[in-house]
């Protein structure tokens, strides 16, 4: 409220600016016209007719008087204008009172009313009202009618019945120039106050749609779908910061020709909402088409989605709903799991005869087990990744560590595995139980692909500004083509001893922990960026 009532003073003082060069104006064309009629009148001495201009002619010293006293007005309030300025105080505007006071003189000197200068003071009286903000109309027409009142009753002088009988239309000029007197202020203090209040009523909506405008920014903005407004001639109505990203070129008023096939489905059932998939910068989008029916314009909302995202929010969902059931089922699972362990490793002591069949059967219940299990641990691990606890870690001393667990889990890759570490000391903001298992399934992804000759697994550890970059490389094929694609989704193998989420974990760890795990197809490794922490 506060502000509407600002922003209402403020129109106010606008118009009062504007209204006083128009008022100068006018003052100008008064002493202009009259000094020319002045003229005009003075060349009619001894002509018939020139009776009437008398009070002019008897009166012109004080005529020239008035006109130099009004140009010293009209000097002042154009070389100094701010003076008509009062303010909203509780006095009556002094300007207003001077200038009613000018043509009251004005029409004095002419003779009075009958002389019809008298009709100049309404113009004067309602710019008084304006000027003082539609305050105090009874009160300047209370002072013209009392300045014409006297003038007519100067003019009557000796006052009798008689006179007043022969001057009938004087009395019946001035009933006429009162009632106008109020008359003009009081509409214009009305049309004054209405106005303003229009203009009040008109700032709150404006205010109300500025306001509902931004929320309605702020709220396609939060949306994660690109949102685009369009009518029948697929002209841009509204649009959304995604949609930009999308469509970089969009603006305002413009048309967009990629929505062709979707505005024609709409034509054909305006009022049906329906979804449609279209291309856009050679990406596949997934479309949602909501019509919008206004009483003359017809607009169809447009909720546009990649379906790379989509998918990929499928599978987060998935894996989530996943993570919840094996948080909620790994302990159910795990006891079955050790009975089938405990069973296995019967079967193997009592197969005293070494027969075949029963150690291969036993060998791949083992292994499906250890499958089960590590697939639990994945997805159990996948739930639990944004539970961080962020350390300052040495990477020189974490890799030494990480070697001596890993070659004794794996005796065979001693020789095999070969570290490039920097001479200068490394640190990494990470969490050190997540750092182990991406650099472990890195590690032994590189290991189980290799040649497991010397060397054929390469760890570098490579600082690059406010970033580390641990890469594991083996001498293996690499990632296959048509895998590449896919490399970081779940439940994507090409071994039938895998489970398809490794990658999948690691990759989601390395985001958790502000990092990124990447495929470097040329030189055949992996890469772990990881935040570093500069001393």
């Amino acid at each position: 409220m506060q502000q509407t009532a600002e922003r209402r003073h403020h129109n106010w003082e606008e118009q009062i600016h504007r209204m006083i060069g128009l008022i100068n104006i006018a003052r100008i064309a008064i002493l202009f016209s009259l000094l020319i009629f002045i003229a005009v009148v003075s060349n009619l001495v001894g002509i018939a007719g020139n009776q009437s201009y008398l009070p002019l002619i008897t009166n012109m010293a004080w005529i020239k008087i008035w006109c130099i006293a009004y140009s010293a007005l009209i000097g002042v309030s154009l070389f100094r204008p701010e003076w008509q300025l009062q303010g909203q105080n509780k006095l009556p505007n002094i300007s207003s009172v001077i200038d009613i006071s000018m043509i009251a003189a004005l029409v004095f000197l002419a003779g009075g009313v009958e002389s019809g200068f008298a009709i100049l003071v309404l113009p004067f009286l309602a710019t008084s009202c304006l000027l003082s903000y539609g305050r105090f109309p009874l009160l300047y027409g209370s002072y013209v009618a009392l300045l014409v009142s006297f003038d007519v009753f100067w003019h009557l002088q000796p006052f009798s019945s008689f006179v007043v009988r022969d001057n009938l239309n004087l009395l019946t000029s001035q009933i006429v120039l009162i009632a106008a007197c109020y008359l003009v202020p009081l509409l214009t203090s009305f049309s004054a106050e209405y106005l303003a209040s229009a203009d009040a009523r008109i700032l709150r909506h404006k205010t109300a749609f500025e306001r509902m405008s931004g929320l309605n920014h702020i709220v396609l903005n939060r949306v994660q779908e690109a949102v685009i407004v369009l009518d029948a001639q697929q002209q841009v109505w509204l649009f959304n910061d995604q949609a930009q990203q999308y469509i970089p070129y969009l603006t305002v008023g413009k048309t967009v020709e990629p929505f062709g096939s979707i505005i024609q489905k709409w034509r054909k059932q305006p009022a049906r909402i329906f979804e449609d998939n279209c291309v856009l910068m050679y990406q596949p989008m997934h479309v949602r088409a909501v019509p919008l029916v206004q009483e003359n314009t017809e607009l169809l909302m447009l909720f546009i989605r990649s379906e790379q995202e989509r998918q990929k929010e499928a599978q987060t969902v998935k894996l989530t709903s996943l993570g919840l059931l094996t948080s909620n089922l790994a302990h159910e699972i795990r006891n079955p799991l050790s009975a089938m362990r405990q069973a296995n490793d019967l079967l193997k002591e009592n197969n005293e005869n070494n027969l075949p069949l029963v150690a291969r059967l036993t060998n791949i219940i083992e292994k499906n087990i250890a499958r089960v299990d590590k697939m639990i641990e994945d997805v159990s691990t996948l739930n639990k990744r944004d539970r961080l606890n962020p350390q300052t870690i040495d990477l020189h001393k974490f890799w030494f560590g990480f070697m001596q667990e890993f070659q004794l889990t794996r005796p065979e890759s001693a020789g095999c595995l070969r570290v490039d570490l920097p001479k200068e000391c490394l640190t990494a903001e990470f969490d050190i139980a997540h750092l182990q298992q991406i650099v472990w399934n890195l590690c032994n992804n590189a290991w189980r692909h290799s040649k497991k000759q010397r060397d054929s697994v390469v760890v570098s550890i490579i600082p690059d500004g406010d970033t580390i970059h641990l890469r594991v490389q083996d001498d293996g094929p690499g990632v296959a083509p048509k895998i590449l694609e896919h490399l970081f989704e779940p439940f994507q193998t090409n071994q039938a001893e895998g489970t398809g989420l490794g990658l999948y974990v690691s990759h989601e760890l390395a985001h958790a922990n502000k990092g990124d795990l990447i495929y470097d197809g040329k030189n055949k490794a992996f890469e772990l960026i990881m935040p570093r922490k500069l001393s």
